[in-house]
């Protein structure tokens, strides 16, 4: 029988807050937007220093959690009360 070797690599949380491409500041417990997912609440921010570089891991109101590059959300802004 073969044997395998499976290597895992825990990903290291990184403190925000962390600069989206147009220059939004996003930190834990900011909302965030992505085009297919919809609106989510940021809950860790993470990297496995790898090409896709820091990912913000997102909780969505359906229970999902996703981690996703900066580069494809975008900051909902607070409206002013």
């Amino acid at each position: 029988m073969p044997h395998f070797e499976i290597e895992l690599e825990m990903p290291e949380h990184l403190d925000g807050p962390v600069q989206l491409p147009n220059g939004d500041l996003v930190d834990v417990g900011d909302k965030v937007e992505h085009r297919t997912f919809g609106v989510g609440e940021v809950f860790r921010i993470a990297t496995y220093r790898d090409h896709l570089g820091i990912l913000l891991c997102v909780e969505y109101p359906d229970g999902q959690d996703r981690m996703l590059c900066l580069d494809v959300v975008k900051k909902v802004m607070r409206k002013n009360a």
